[in-house]
């Protein structure tokens, strides 16, 4: 993301993509927290898919050294509110 560093204070996730994280890609939503918010993440900018509209992609690591790739949508983005629409886990 060129310009200033987004900040990410807080990510909400809807029951249906925190049930999708864990069963599918094998991701928590606290790790997914751990990686991306609180000034942890190491990369974000923002991408615009056909189907799914504009969303920021965020990527950091777990303090387990886990790498992590989520795309956030904006609730508040003074407040730092994002929704988690889904993240996977990188390979190392």
């Amino acid at each position: 993301m060129s310009g200033a560093r987004v900040w990410i204070a807080r990510i909400v996730f809807e029951p249906a993509v925190e049930r999708k994280l864990r069963e599918k890609h094998g991701v928590s939503a606290w790790e997914v927290e751990e990686a991306c918010a609180l000034g942890a993440h190491r990369h974000a900018r923002w991408h615009v898919h056909p189907v799914y509209g504009r969303r920021l992609m965020v990527s950091g690591r777990t303090s387990a050294g886990t790498s992590i790739l989520a795309y956030l949508a904006p609730i508040d983005e003074a407040d730092g509110v994002w929704e988690c629409r889904t993240a996977r886990r990188l390979s190392p």
